[in-house]
């Protein structure tokens, strides 16, 4: 009895999970749509577009064996079903009724072929609505649109990676979008800000803020153009835009609609992309955008990792040109040579004698020492600049009296503060880089160049945003 009881379970389970897997697939949309689908009239359409020829032969073999195994399956229920209401009322023998069990499981067992056949059938019919919506995006319909529009090919995907780099907006399409360009802008600029220039004179940190500026400029024309081409970008892009929209619902209706309005689509998308390219090929701004953000990137790694450390070495070491203690060594020692030297050494004595301040040559050195360390600019272009100098030397020459020796202290002390500038702005702006660039046949390769041409050129792409 105990054997009986299990395998009328077993059986009971088996019929359970054929019913199980067979009712879904009677009712599944993806198999019954391809009923409703014309074979014969769109034999070479579906053949053009990457379908397997057998498609029709699979469609009416999976709708005839769901039917059969349905049938089958409708019997060996009823079997079962009057097996076990006599096994509950007694009414068949315990060895009778295992018997009865036994046939009916192989008959049931019988039904792996055609479950085995209609799970190939499906199979494909599956795969083939899979293929029909993803011909509906823009990369599945890409190559029936090469074949759909005459002329250059290349041009329709020229006109989709357009399309591509003005739309996408997620993380991995940095630097293949308009977002990741301006996420690197944004980046950029933060790195810019964040600069510490410690430990150097004020006037080459004038020329290093000078050089900061003109990154941090080149970040906002980025960043105000990719907004705005953002907010209003072509029409062409709002054209394709609505277009993928109608690939969209198309692609969420029965697969014998999508298939009828394949060679439209194809022809219309082929359009739109050629309209796409002919407006790509006058975005100068955003073909030059890598390479721009490229110089910014390389302005502040040079800033960041060798130039400043430089600096800071060559500020401290004695006989370094930079160096404030031999700049105002080598000029003060000028300043009382020769006659002219004597003339001045012998008024400065008399200034002395006479109670009013004098300088010596160890002063003088002392004095330039420190303003060459303190100076703010060597820079005095605008008027502005002029009266921060003139206020700044005061400050330093208060107790001299005027005009002598004040006028003479600050025409000398302006004289080594243009000097030692300019060895600043040598340094730094003479500071040599790599450039990377691509050369003839899409080689790339870098060029030395000085960080005043890098800046240069940061200046002038700048103006072209």
């Amino acid at each position: 009895m105990n054997d009986l009881t299990g395998q009328m379970e077993q059986l009971a389970n088996l019929l359970k999970t054929v019913r199980g897997a067979i009712e879904p697939l009677a009712r599944d949309h993806r198999l019954r749509q391809w009923q409703k689908v014309n074979y014969d009239k769109h034999i070479d359409l579906l053949a053009e577009y990457g379908f397997t020829p057998d498609l029709k032969k699979s469609c009416a073999l999976a709708r005839k064996t769901i039917k059969q195994i349905l049938f089958e399956l409708d019997k060996l229920e009823n079997e079962y079903g009057d097996l076990a209401l006599d096994v509950s009322r007694q009414a068949i023998q315990p060895r009778a009724a295992l018997t009865r069990t036994s046939q009916i499981t192989r008959e049931a067992e019988l039904l792996e072929k055609p479950l085995l056949e209609l799970q190939d059938h499906c199979r494909q019919l599956f795969a083939a609505d899979e293929h029909a919506r993803r011909l509906l995006t823009l990369g599945g319909l890409l190559p029936a649109a090469k074949r759909a529009t005459p002329g250059d090919k290349e041009s329709l995907e020229q006109g989709l990676r357009f399309f591509l780099l003005v739309t996408r907006d997620t993380p991995e399409a940095k630097g293949k979008s308009l977002a990741g360009f301006l996420e690197q802008a944004v980046s950029l600029e933060r790195r810019l800000q964040a600069l510490e220039f410690e430990q150097l004179p004020p006037m080459a940190v004038n020329i290093l803020d000078g050089l900061r500026h003109t990154g941090l400029l080149a970040c906002d024309r980025i960043k105000d153009y990719l907004d705005d081409f953002r907010r209003r970008p072509p029409g062409e892009i709002n054209t394709l835009i609505q277009f993928r929209q109608q690939l969209n619902t198309l692609r969420q209706g029965e697969v014998s609609l999508l298939i009828e309005q394949l060679p439209a689509l194809a022809t219309r998308y082929g359009n739109i992309l050629l309209d796409l390219a002919n407006r790509a090929s006058g975005q100068r701004q955003l073909e030059i955008l890598p390479a721009f953000l490229g110089k910014i990137k390389l302005l502040l790694s040079t800033l960041e990792q060798g130039l400043l450390a430089e600096l800071r070495t060559q500020w401290t070491t004695p006989g370094s040109p930079i160096n404030p203690e031999r700049v105002a060594a080598e000029h003060a020692a000028e300043f009382f040579t020769g006659i002219k030297g004597a003339v001045l050494t012998f008024k400065m004595l008399l200034q002395s004698l006479s109670g009013r301040k004098a300088i010596s040559s160890a002063e003088l050195h002392a004095l330039g020492v420190e303003v060459l360390s303190n100076c703010p600019s060597h820079a005095a272009g605008s008027e502005l600049e002029q009266t921060k100098l003139r206020q700044f030397l005061e400050e330093r020459l208060f107790d001299f009296s005027r005009p002598f020796p004040f006028d003479l202290l600050f025409d000398y002390l302006k004289k080594i503060i243009t000097i030692y500038g300019g060895r600043l702005e040598q340094a730094i702006h003479g500071h040599s880089v790599h450039e990377q660039n691509t050369g003839s046949g899409g080689a790339e390769g870098s060029r030395e160049t000085t960080l005043a041409r890098l800046a240069a050129k940061l200046e002038i792409w700048s103006e072209r945003y």
